[in-house]
């Protein structure tokens, strides 16, 4: 290991050391500053910054941290969660949910310790004050510290606020919504279905890395959509693939009607036909237009696929960034 990747460690776990104890999103580059002062760093405080910053976002290879602290770390300084430490979570079992920026919202360990807060560029503090435009380093440590201390109560997150726990505990697949008064799918599901079709069907090995990729991040961000949404999307997707019907005299195809009946067979099987029943009557439309032996190539799924997966689900639009 480098003896500059050994310093880096001794300024974070510095920075941890002062950290440990809040439970809201802090100001890093006071911290840098901060570390700056205390350890004697000669690089200015913004390369520190900067160093320090490029650590956390491969935090999982940080070594003399366990991964409780590396959690902290990553969601008080509202870094996004990388693949590899999202792994490590999920295979400790832990609750989490992250925002459009992959950032960590609230976490549950093991233990039962929750973290959460809304990450905000203009809300930070820094050794647990909140900081305004204001509000000086010299005010933080010195007398005027209850002056810096400007939340509102109106800003603080209360518990239920952003964690439904017998959502995810019982882990179910189909939520009643009692605000839209409609039921929701779980996009997870959904991807599992697409994951299978894309190896069965050989589809490109990028696309198929990309479903294994959903599959992972919506395990975490647990993602679900209205079923009127996902009917209507479904509805479109599938008329706009029966309209690419065309000899194929190059690249794979398949047997378009028998593609239709295996989707209609696994929807129904996993969601009930009352819930897709707008799916199942587009199926059915279609294939009576159809003859027995149209076909369609595989490319075009493929990017029909990935259409509609984008108008429906916001995690499969970010797993490009994994």
């Amino acid at each position: 290991m480098s003896r500059t990747m050994d310093f880096s460690q001794d300024v974070i776990r510095f920075i941890y050391d002062g950290i440990k104890d809040f439970k809201n999103p802090e100001n890093l580059v006071m911290w840098a500053e901060e570390a700056k002062m205390e350890i004697g760093v000669e690089k200015p405080a913004k390369a520190l910054y900067n160093a320090i910053w490029r650590r956390l976002q491969k935090i999982e290879k940080l070594r003399g941290f366990t991964l409780k602290e590396k959690a902290h770390l990553l969601f008080i300084f509202s870094v996004p969660l990388s693949l590899g430490i999202a792994e490590e979570m999920r295979k400790e079992h832990w609750l989490m949910d992250l925002d459009d920026d992959q950032r960590i919202k609230w976490f549950k360990t093991e233990e039962g310790v929750v973290y959460q807060a809304v990450h905000s560029k203009t809300k930070k503090s820094f050794k647990g004050v909140l900081l305004n435009d204001k509000t000086k380093k010299s005010d933080i440590d010195g007398s005027s510290i209850e002056t810096a201390r400007v939340q509102e109560e109106s800003d603080q997150l209360g518990l239920d606020d952003v964690l439904d726990v017998e959502k995810y505990e019982n882990e179910k697949l189909i939520t009643d919504d009692t605000t839209e008064n409609s039921q929701q799918i779980s996009i997870l599901q959904w991807i599992l279905q697409i994951e299978k079709f894309a190896k069965k069907l050989q589809m490109t090995e990028e696309f198929q890395t990309k479903t294994k990729r959903a599959v992972f991040l919506l395990g975490i961000t647990d993602e679900m959509v209205p079923y009127r949404d996902f009917n209507d999307i479904f509805r479109v997707t599938l008329r706009s693939i029966t309209k690419e019907i065309k000899p194929i005299s190059y690249g794979h195809s398949l047997n378009l009607r028998k593609l239709l009946m295996q989707i209609k067979d696994n929807l129904e099987s996993s969601f009930g036909y009352e819930s897709m029943k707008g799916a199942m009557e587009v199926i059915r439309e279609e294939c009576e237009k159809l003859g027995e032996e149209d076909k369609i190539a595989i490319s075009i799924v493929q990017s029909k696929l990935n259409a509609m997966m984008s108008l429906l689900s916001r995690t499969w639009t970010v797993s490009d960034n994994y």
